[in-house]
């Protein structure tokens, strides 16, 4: 081998050696650019983990600030809870007190009802025997005035019975038309005597209906025909009828007892006009005079019993109307001037109603 081959083998082992460090060199080089990429990566990711860690560590201060907020709410709370406790245990203490106080109290005052409830009955007790003897005076009372005002009403009928009968006695030859007139006195005495009576009688006591379905105008005639009717009196009974079921023989006393006070009240001088008015399941019947009229001061009192105007009767007979109407049902009212008697009667009764519905 020659120098220069010598020379050339000697550099070509250097290069290579150059060229393996070179090589080692490049991947020195290129790990440290992979290291320094990882190393960058790595920073990257710790700075977002930080900036992540960082939020977190913000999120928990907040919530632990909330929480501590939350706690010393609750604390408050608590407080105030404990106050309310204590508050709460003074007023049970309080109205345990009150309570027993009150029971005390409840029981006096259930012993005070007690002793009032013992003192209402005997007070209850008294007022009711005060109240029978206060009925049984004034039912006296009334029998005695009653009794009083029949013997003096009926020592007239009965003086002029007696007078008859001695004129007659003394007259044995006494003309015809002259006993006819005396025996007419006579009649009028006896009916005058008897209408008294049988005032008292209705007054004292209600005897039960006898119901009949009966014609209004019917009754009313009837009524009529037993009154002495003035020549100068006029009464002008209604065109129109209605039937009603109704005990005629006490309408006809109601009637006449009316009619005969119409008659008294024009000083047997004037007009009685009678009405009747149909109002569905009801009657309307009126009864008008032409007379002065009623003062305003009695008008409330004409069917108190015992209370008349007049120089003789009972005081009884508006009175007795009033139950008879009422018997029926029905109301009787008046108003002046000028004087117009009302009754309003039911067209059935209600004594008919159930006597109906029994029989069927």
């Amino acid at each position: 081998m020659t120098l220069q081959s010598k020379e050339s083998g000697a550099k070509s082992s250097d290069e290579w050696m150059v060229s393996d460090e070179l090589k080692e060199l490049d991947a020195a080089e290129n790990e440290l650019m992979e290291k320094e990429k990882h190393l960058t990566l790595l920073t990257n990711e710790s700075f977002s983990k930080m900036k992540e860690v960082s939020k977190i560590n913000r999120d928990l201060q907040n919530r632990i600030k909330s929480l501590q907020e939350l706690s010393a709410s609750l604390n408050r709370k608590n407080d105030e809870l404990k106050m309310a406790n204590q508050e709460l245990e003074r007023k049970t203490v309080r109205n345990n007190q009150v309570s027993l106080e009150l029971q005390e109290k409840l029981e006096r005052v259930i012993q005070k009802e007690k002793e009032l409830s013992m003192q209402r009955d005997f007070l209850a007790k008294r007022l009711d025997e005060t109240t029978q003897d206060l009925v049984k005076a004034e039912k006296f009372a009334i029998i005695g005035e009653l009794s009083a005002r029949l013997a003096h009403d009926l020592r007239n009928p009965l003086s002029v019975i007696k007078n008859t009968m001695d004129v007659m006695s003394g007259k044995p030859n006494m003309k015809i038309e002259e006993r006819l007139q005396h025996v007419a006195r006579f009649k009028r005495a006896v009916q005058r005597m008897a209408h008294q009576i049988d005032d008292v009688l209705d007054f004292v006591k209600k005897t039960e209906m006898v119901l009949h379905d009966t014609s209004l105008r019917s009754i009313m005639e009837s009524a009529i025909n037993v009154i002495l009717i003035p020549p100068n009196v006029k009464i002008y009974l209604p065109s129109n009828d209605v039937l009603v079921t109704c005990d005629s023989r006490k309408l006809e006393a109601v009637f006449s007892n009316i009619i005969l006070n119409a008659i008294q009240a024009t000083n047997d001088n004037g007009e009685v006009k009678i009405r009747i008015t149909d109002i569905s399941s009801d009657v309307k019947i009126e009864f008008e005079d032409s007379g002065q009229g009623i003062p305003s001061a009695i008008v409330q009192k004409i069917f108190d019993p015992l209370f008349t105007t007049k120089q003789t009767g009972t005081g009884l007979g508006l009175s007795i109307c009033k139950n008879i109407v009422e018997q029926h049902g029905g109301t009787i009212t008046v108003q002046s001037p000028p004087t117009i008697f009302t009754i309003k009667l039911p067209k059935t009764t209600l004594q008919n109603k159930t006597r109906t519905s029994q029989g069927m």
